[in-house]
């Protein structure tokens, strides 16, 4: 049976490229979250290897509306646990290319292994939530590691490849490459997105900028935020905010009603 795709492209359009956002301040091989509002809003986790199996469990699989600021989103203490997200999302995963225009059907098992490990992994090295890095992956590329790059249309500005879209980040190397190289890929292009690259800002940035997951998540999609109405898309997806805010409470397959919530 298809599965529900993504809410991204429930609305029709991928993560907008983001020509808006800025240089990365730091290397990405370092770059962690030193934001002491990030630690207490739960963007950040001193120990996230710790807390995989942390939060309200699976959560339910239905779409809600929100408006205005970080203040009127799901606090952390509402949000599912990553291992209840991660768990949900094994078949999906290997369909998760079906709807996208990518190569392929889905990921492999071998290639949803790696994706597991490496936001552990990059997890752990940028302090970043790990739920809000797998709930921006499923809103960026619904997870497929062979998604499409989102070409800017901006030609003066760099596309953006990869499962986070990153700006001028590293693309998927491929079926066809060996498992190590496939594996290397993956972990690169979360690294991307995470961590930032020396074109762009990852969500490491966005969230020692502004300490929280929405505003962070407006940051990356857009470039700039309306801290008063994070559904102000500044050119970019208007959903967005309200699409990580859903996937951090449980929502997967349930269909988007963001048709009918307040812009």
């Amino acid at each position: 049976m298809m599965l529900a795709i993504t809410a991204a492209f429930l609305t029709g359009t991928l993560a907008h490229p983001l020509d808006s956002r800025a240089t990365s301040s730091s290397s990405a091989a370092t770059a962690k979250i030193t934001s002491a509002a990030a630690f207490t809003s739960g963007a950040g986790n001193k120990d996230p290897s710790s807390i995989l199996s942390t939060g309200v469990g699976k959560g339910t699989d239905s779409y809600s509306c929100y408006s205005g600021s970080w203040e009127s989103f799901p606090p952390s203490s509402k949000w599912v646990s990553f291992d209840a997200m991660w768990n949900k999302t094994t078949s999906y995963l290997k369909e998760s290319c079906a709807n996208t225009g990518a190569f392929g059907p889905g990921d492999s098992q071998a290639q949803i292994d790696a994706m597991y490990d490496s936001i552990v992994k990059v997890s752990e090295a940028s302090l970043v939530d790990p739920r809000f890095i797998f709930a921006t992956i499923l809103q960026e590329s619904s997870g497929c590691v062979n998604i499409d790059t989102s070409k800017n249309p901006d030609p003066s500005q760099p596309d953006n490849p990869g499962l986070m879209q990153s700006v001028a980040g590293v693309k998927f190397v491929g079926n066809s490459a060996s498992a190590s190289a496939q594996a290397a890929s993956i972990h690169q292009m979360i690294v991307d997105g995470v961590q930032g690259t020396a074109k762009g800002d990852g969500l490491v940035q966005c969230i020692n900028q502004y300490g929280n997951i929405y505003e962070a998540a407006r940051c990356y999609n857009s470039g700039e935020v309306n801290k008063s109405n994070l559904n102000d898309p500044q050119g970019a997806t208007p959903s967005y905010v309200n699409d990580i805010a859903n996937y951090m409470t449980g929502w997967l397959n349930a269909n988007s009603k963001w048709g009918s919530c307040k812009k």
